[in-house]
């Protein structure tokens, strides 16, 4: 707390750097007027009924997106000519994380904008899935639940984080893990709920029925959905250094990034119509998505908390190789249905926490790069998974189409016309740990230095 001409004024925090530090001085009204950051009833109904409800509502959906490609593929006027439809989903996030850099840069430039712009992110969400309801070919679907739907959800997600990074400050590790946990949350309710709804009324009369459930959903999650401080009210903000962009850790840590996320989706995916060769039904397949999501809510808290407590290098470590050795054995050799649910809940578990990771990427890099501002961090690392979603869409297909006569006399699961799938899969998720590698690379310097004094 300092003072200038008689006004008080908040010191940036040099340990996390605010999203507008750009390492001078900025007037504020007193700090007695902010609601304080980290704890108390304002902060808390932020998260739950702000962050985390949008969130639900906003990432849930696409999230959820195996149960309509298992019905789509099964009845007309899609199944006709199917191809295509896996990159619909991969697209909506592709697209919700690719277009995040550009959002936070803009955003931060002009924030007396982001509430605007939570607005009418909203709005085109909730139009993109009332759009698709009337879609009749796989393209339709691609512009309205893919692209349009990515586009808006993008800018939610961007003012939403802004404003988290001023709420919790002590807490944001753990902050952040509970605003993700609400993506797999939605995808635990969504999942058994369309899946009711598209056997029993269609894919047209569900769609609109989602359009105005999530319309009313979101008012009160838009109206806790606020800043903390002040925006600033000159014509644009500062966006700290981009000089990040160059340093070999944030390589390395974009390369991990872009490889998890080439096998991240693809269980959540294929996993529901994977479910049928075992008898299961789309109820049951539903069960088992919103199963892997509840594991992901778990997930993505307890990585939080980890993120807040030990090195990124160490929950890196621990992420990659569960995700990796759940889908090598569990998926792999899987005998039965049981099996493939208890498959869906390590992988949840594991895998479903990755983006809680984020922030702890996002303060190592800092370290290095200081004027770094850690929301276009978590853009550029959401950008990175952007890659890899869009990429693992077509790559999955050709996989799957590619090892229908290949693995036949491979053991359990990698006999099926998956197999190939499978090892992709654990492939990714093992590479997606390279960022391990730059801290044990640190390590050993360390230590050579101090042999060689």
């Amino acid at each position: 707390m300092d003072t200038q001409g008689g006004v008080l004024v908040e010191e940036p925090n040099r340990e996390l750097i605010e999203f507008d530090d750009l390492g001078e001085s900025q007037q504020r009204a007193p700090a007695h007027a902010y609601p304080e950051p980290d704890r108390g009833k304002h902060a808390w109904l932020f998260l739950w009924v702000g962050c985390f409800l949008m969130i639900a509502l906003t990432w849930g959906f696409p999230f959820s997106y195996g149960v309509f490609q298992s019905y789509y593929s099964t009845h007309p006027p899609f199944s006709d000519h199917p191809e295509g439809l896996p990159a619909v989903g991969t697209t909506a996030l592709g697209v919700l994380y690719l277009t995040s850099p550009p959002s936070f840069i803009i955003l931060q430039r002009y924030q007396s904008y982001r509430r605007p712009a939570l607005i009418v992110g909203s709005v085109v969400t909730c139009l993109a899935v009332l759009a698709s309801a009337f879609a009749s070919k796989v393209w339709h679907l691609l512009l309205t639940q893919g692209v349009l739907y990515g586009l808006g959800a993008s800018v939610v997600n961007t003012v939403t984080i802004q404003f988290l990074n001023e709420w919790f400050i002590e807490r944001k590790g753990l902050a952040f893990g509970i605003q993700e946990s609400g993506a797999a949350m939605g995808g635990v309710i969504i999942p058994v709920l369309m899946t009711w709804g598209l056997e029993k009324y269609g894919h047209r009369t569900m769609l609109i029925a989602w359009f105005v459930a999530v319309t009313t959903l979101s008012v009160p999650s838009i109206h806790f959905l606020r800043p903390r401080v002040k925006p600033r009210v000159t014509a644009a903000s500062g966006l700290g250094s981009l000089s990040f962009v160059v340093t070999p850790i944030f390589a390395i840590l974009q390369a991990g990034n872009v490889f998890q996320a080439l096998g991240n989706f693809l269980p959540g995916i294929h996993l529901p119509s994977f479910a049928q060769r075992f008898g299961a039904s789309s109820l049951d397949a539903a069960g088992m998505l919103s199963l892997y999501n509840v594991a992901s809510v778990i997930g993505a808290i307890c990585t939080g908390y980890l993120v807040d407590r030990y090195h990124v290098s160490v929950t890196l470590l621990l992420l990659s190789l569960g995700a990796a050795i759940a889908v090598f054995f569990a998926w792999g050799f899987a005998a039965n249905f049981g099996t493939l649910c208890a498959f869906a809940f390590l992988y949840g578990i594991f895998a479903g926490g990755w983006s809680s990771t984020w922030v702890g990427i996002g303060l190592e890099i800092q370290k290095r790069s200081p004027h770094a501002d850690l929301g276009l961090l978590w853009g550029f690392a959401a950008a990175a998974r952007g890659v890899g979603s869009i990429a693992s869409g077509p790559i999955s297909e050709r996989l799957i189409a590619d090892g229908a006569d290949k693995t036949f006399w491979w053991p359990r699961s990698y006999g099926t016309s998956y197999g190939i799938l499978i090892l992709f899969n654990g492939i990714m998720l093992t590479l997606g740990g390279v960022g391990c590698a730059a801290r044990a690379y640190e390590i050993f310097k360390r230590i050579s230095h101090r042999h060689n004094e």
